[in-house]
């Protein structure tokens, strides 16, 4: 057998069963996560407080083995006549309940990382949110 065939049979076998998973496995994982994303978004949100404009998704990360969540806010102000509206993200580690990052008009930042903005704000949460 060629290197390159060699290769190509190890890629499609490694993606197959991604990171040691099976396809059930991680099916099981995607569903914990959606379930318990709705119940920390509820925590954070509580149903009966909700004004419309939150929401969330979330995404289990096969590279990662956890499970995020990103909430997004609008919130609505005035102040002397003025109307303001300002936004709120945060992805949140599902499972340890931690912001890994957050994106508001005042700041912006994933671990380590600083954002000026919410188009950085997305491509540093990318490799969360995306496998």
């Amino acid at each position: 057998m060629s290197r390159w065939m060699f290769v190509l049979v190890t890629v499609l076998a490694t993606s197959v069963y991604a990171y040691g998973q099976s396809r059930k496995e991680i099916y099981e994982l995607q569903e914990r996560c959606g379930k318990r994303a709705v119940e920390l978004f509820e925590k954070d949100f509580p149903p009966a407080d909700r004004k419309g404009l939150e929401n969330f998704e979330n995404h289990y990360s096969v590279r990662l083995n956890k499970c995020f969540m990103l909430e997004d806010n609008t919130l609505f102000s005035s102040d002397n006549g003025k109307n303001y509206q300002s936004r709120f993200m945060a992805l949140v580690d599902v499972n340890d309940n931690k912001t890994v990052g957050s994106f508001n008009s005042l700041s912006c930042d994933v671990g380590e990382k600083k954002c000026r903005s919410e188009q950085e704000f997305k491509a540093l949460i990318r490799p969360y949110m995306e496998d």
